[in-house]
C-alpha cells in the first residue's frame, strides 16, 4: 500500500486518481471542439497540470486541443467568472446531496451537467 502512495510522488506524469482536474479537461475539450474546430482552454496557474500533463492532454486530445494556456486568476475576468460559477454549482450540488436543496436551483444546475456525470439530478 505504501508503495503504491509513493507512485505519484516518483512519477510526476501520473495523474492522481482522485483528481479530477485532468478528466474535466479532457470532458471539456471533448465538449466544446466540434468538427474541425480546436479550443483553447484558459486556466489559472495550476501545480496539477504540469508541463508533461499538458502533453498528456495534446497527445490524448489531439487536434481537438488547439492550445492550454495559464493566467493568474486574480487578474483574468474569465477565469474569475468560471471560479464564481463553479463555487455556486458546487454550492447547489451539496445542499442537494445533504438533503437541503432548492428544487428550483437543482433543475438549473442539472441542466449545465453532462448526461454521462455520476450527478443524479433534481430530485426533490
Amino acid at each position: 500500500m505504501a508503495a503504491y502512495r509513493a507512485r505519484p510522488a516518483s512519477d510526476p506524469s501520473l495523474v492522481p486518481v482522485l483528481d479530477p482536474l485532468v478528466p474535466a479537461v479532457i470532458h471539456t475539450v471533448r465538449h466544446w471542439s466540434t468538427g474541425d474546430v480546436p479550443v483553447a482552454v484558459i486556466h489559472d496557474e495550476q501545480l496539477a497540470l504540469t508541463a508533461e500533463r499538458v502533453l498528456q492532454l495534446k497527445a490524448t486530445l489531439g487536434p481537438r486541443l488547439a492550445d492550454v494556456r495559464f493566467v493568474d486568476s486574480r487578474s483574468d475576468a474569465r477565469v474569475q467568472i468560471a471560479d464564481f460559477v463553479a463555487g455556486v454549482a458546487r454550492r447547489i450540488a451539496s445542499d442537494r446531496l445533504n438533503g437541503r436543496g432548492e428544487p428550483r436551483l437543482t433543475t438549473l444546475l442539472a441542466s449545465f451537467t453532462d448526461a454521462d456525470s455520476v450527478w443524479d439530478g433534481p430530485v426533490g
